[in-house]
């Protein structure tokens, strides 16, 4: 028995890690349920014709050549959002794993969260309730967004706002993270 007790004494001082590298006994303290949500700013889109045109998106159903032009900003917003959200996580975590890298990125990307975002920088209040019932998902919104950002020459602003997500998810998570690569 008391060959052990050096033991447990060197471990009191050791780091306890999740398997992705969370860092269990040092984690910011949980945020109450009162506290207000972490807004994002979301950039008008300068050029009138593209915000125009995103906002009304899908909204007429057997229009093909309306709906190539939707499925053409959805994808070019989801490509485009998709690589100005990995460098805003690598700035913010240079030193990941890359297990845990690619477990936040796939979150980030996901439409469910893309859907959390256009409500908090209200997207949804933008477009009118019909549109929003005719085209379905408010991250495919989100995406088609980001598109009309690129497409009207706001790079800049395109940057920060995935900067801003990325603050977002951590402030969100309250997660505190171990960047060694294990």
């Amino acid at each position: 028995m008391f060959r052990f007790q050096p033991t447990l004494k060197n471990l009191s001082s050791t780091r306890f890690l999740y398997p992705i590298g969370f860092r269990s006994h040092e984690s910011k303290p949980l945020s109450s349920t009162s506290s207000p949500k972490q807004k994002i700013t979301l950039p008008e889109i300068k050029n009138k014709e593209h915000r125009d045109s995103v906002l009304s998106l899908g909204t007429r159903k057997g229009d093909h050549q309306y709906n190539k032009s939707y499925r053409f900003y959805r994808l070019y917003g989801d490509r485009a959002y998709n690589y100005y959200t990995t460098i805003a996580l690598n700035l913010k975590i240079p030193d990941a794993n890359r297990t845990m890298f690619l477990n936040i990125y796939n979150h980030l990307i996901t439409r469910k969260f893309l859907g959390e975002v256009a409500k908090v920088c209200e997207l949804d209040k933008m477009i009118s309730k019909e549109n929003i019932a005719v085209a379905g998902c408010l991250g495919e919104r989100m995406e088609a967004y980001c598109s009309g950002m690129l497409l009207s020459g706001m790079n800049e602003e395109m940057k920060k706002f995935a900067s801003d997500v990325v603050e977002y998810y951590f402030a969100m998570n309250n997660k505190d993270y171990d960047y060694d690569d294990k």
